[in-house]
């Protein structure tokens, strides 16, 4: 029988101090994970109301510990604490993300490198770390939290864009890599979801707009995501490695 549960893994999740880190977090602990929420010291009242509602409402261990993922150093110690004091990594999501809004011609080249700096090499240093902690030892699933923007043009976004088009390729050569280890990496695409980053102060007249462009005629709730990450992050997974599975909608289909 196909089963979701995954009581008594541990996870970590990145970004997850709010949105959809936050949510994601609250399903894994909801389907019996305890759960390691990272994000930015500046944002530890945030993290530590995320972590407090998670105990609360689900009887699980969480707990929020501050790491910047585009720093090596802060990323191995604060790996090597959830090893010490966890006993294992059996799942991670990487959500962290920066999203610079500027057209090519317009990015400051500041604003590139710091969001390749956390959407990208913030990838690969928490995979990087995770593996030789723990999976690549005693197997694991990686999820990266992407976005539609890496599968086709924006314009108005192009570093983020290049940088999660950059990770669908890199969670490929994780999959093919480490899938001897029993190590499962995979991808999820969002859409426009309304606790999404990118849409936290968009007008109801945008949202509309946008809304009227996906299959479903609305853009993404709470929940939305649930399905797929519990899927990917559960035995439900078992033959399915290197994937970008969209979860949008249908936004990203042709309009005829």
């Amino acid at each position: 029988m196909v089963s979701l549960d995954i009581t008594g893994r541990v996870a970590i999740i990145t970004g997850a101090a709010q949105g959809l880190g936050e949510e994601m977090a609250m399903t894994m602990a909801e389907h019996g994970a305890d759960v390691v929420i990272f994000d930015l010291e500046q944002q530890r009242e945030l993290m530590e109301a995320v972590a407090a509602e998670i105990r609360e409402k689900t009887g699980r261990r969480a707990e929020a510990v501050a790491c910047d993922v585009s720093d090596e150093a802060q990323v191995e110690a604060c790996v090597k604490y959830v090893v010490d004091n966890y006993g294992k990594i059996d799942i991670l999501v990487n959500n962290a993300g920066y999203i610079p809004y500027a057209r090519p011609e317009k990015m400051p080249l500041a604003e590139w490198n710091k969001a390749l700096s956390v959407d990208l090499t913030g990838t690969f240093l928490m995979t990087k770390a995770v593996g030789n902690a723990w999976m690549i030892a005693h197997g694991g699933r990686i999820v990266n939290i992407t976005s539609m923007s890496g599968l086709r043009a924006a314009a108005g976004s192009c570093v983020y864009a290049a940088a999660k088009a950059a990770v669908h390729n890199f969670t490929q050569s994780i999959a093919e890599a480490w899938a001897q280890y029993g190590v499962f990496a995979n991808c999820i695409a969002p859409g426009s979801m309304l606790n999404g980053g990118m849409n936290k102060t968009q007008s109801a007249e945008t949202k509309a707009k946008i809304s009227a462009k996906v299959c479903q005629r609305r853009m993404g709730r709470y929940g939305d995501m649930s399905g797929v990450l519990m899927f990917l992050v559960s035995d439900a997974c078992s033959y399915t490695q290197g994937e970008v599975i969209t979860c949008d909608g249908g936004l990203i289909l042709p309009a005829y």
